[in-house]
């Protein structure tokens, strides 16, 4: 009988001890899959499930006495994790110097760990918030940058990479990136574009892998030869200029 008793102590004390080893009280844990993203978001799911998000964990956390929420969004790849995640971050006060590809911003911690998208959000902004919330992501996820994504060389673009360029997926990330862009893209099917813009010049530059030779074809048809940096059996590599549009103010969250 006392043995009985002993077990039952230990199984209630487990979860406490699990506490006192990392010091993250998780107040709400939350799983959603596919379509189940649109129970979590009001607007925005479209864009996640375009990049082929297959898992949400989302969790309201309390470390060091601050709160947190914690969103991990689990990608295909590598790419698609840090497609997602470029098109969420602004204002970067601190990039891409964990050992991977991260923001900080006054109120959120973004990364791209593997194939993993993560936001971090601490709505205090307060100093002790901020200075923790590294600490805090370590606990969830290795951040030593061995499975970080693979920019292609040809883009002439160097880290830290938040920020100066973006991986879109489809016509919904496409379209919120550039529209002269989109409208030339849309009886072309692609499999992903690596976009860098010029703000000061509204120009950019666009790596466009293509779904096969006949829609190489065509797009290199819409172009004038000049705005075609190089061509490859699947890609078209071009430059071209901006539509005039309002500027978005995003605020000190990234989304």
């Amino acid at each position: 009988m006392r043995g009985f008793w002993i077990r039952c102590c230990f199984f209630l004390c487990f979860p406490l001890w699990l506490w006192a080893q990392d010091g993250v009280q998780v107040k709400r844990e939350r799983v959603f899959t596919g379509s189940g993203l649109y129970g979590f978001m009001n607007g925005g799911a479209e864009q996640f499930l375009e990049y082929g998000v297959s898992r949400l964990t989302a969790r309201d956390v309390v470390y060091k006495g601050e709160d947190y929420t914690i969103e991990i969004y689990e990608m295909p790849t590598a790419e698609d994790a840090f497609g997602i995640y470029s098109l969420h971050v602004f204002k970067c006060q601190r990039a891409d110097t964990l050992g991977c590809i991260d923001c900080l911003s006054p109120y959120q911690l973004q990364a791209v760990v593997g194939d993993k998208y993560v936001s971090v959000v601490f709505p205090s902004g307060s100093s002790t918030a901020r200075d923790a919330v590294d600490e805090l992501i370590r606990l969830y996820l290795p951040m030593d940058g061995k499975e970080n994504p693979r920019i292609p060389e040809i883009l002439g673009v160097s880290s830290p990479y938040s920020g100066s360029v973006k991986y879109l997926r489809g016509p919904i990330s496409v379209s919120g990136a550039s529209m002269s862009l989109a409208k030339m893209l849309e009886d072309c099917p692609f499999r992903g574009v690596w976009f860098v813009a010029d703000k000061t010049t509204d120009s950019y530059r666009a790596l466009i892998y293509l779904k096969d030779k006949d829609a190489v074809k065509r797009l290199e048809e819409k172009i004038p030869a000049s705005s075609c940096i190089r061509r490859g059996e699947d890609f078209l590599y071009i430059k071209g200029m901006e539509e005039d549009a309002p500027e978005e103010d995003h605020g000190d969250f990234g989304f």
